[in-house]
């Protein structure tokens, strides 16, 4: 999985990925949207034969959306070694 595009504009973060991330996305939608510093989650991919996924993340006011999904990947992490899955 190659990062082909990553920018964040005020509370919201974009990436890009050159691959069918779908469902690792998926995972991290879960999680963003129980976390309460984040407003909107969303995946996007333009066409299942098109190998190119979009997460964007729109953090609560004043927080910083990468920060916030760092907080939630170490979550993930946390939970699939402790074998919690959501």
């Amino acid at each position: 999985m190659e990062i082909i595009e990553k920018s964040v504009e005020g509370d919201i973060l974009k990436i890009v990925v050159s691959s069918n991330e779908e469902s690792l996305f998926s995972l991290l939608k879960v999680y963003l949207d129980e976390s309460k510093d984040v407003d909107i989650v969303g995946v996007y991919k333009p066409h299942h034969l098109v190998d190119k996924t979009e997460l964007h993340v729109k953090a609560i006011s004043k927080k910083d959306p990468k920060a916030v999904l760092v907080k939630v990947l170490k979550d993930v992490k946390k939970d699939l070694l402790s074998k919690k899955i959501k």
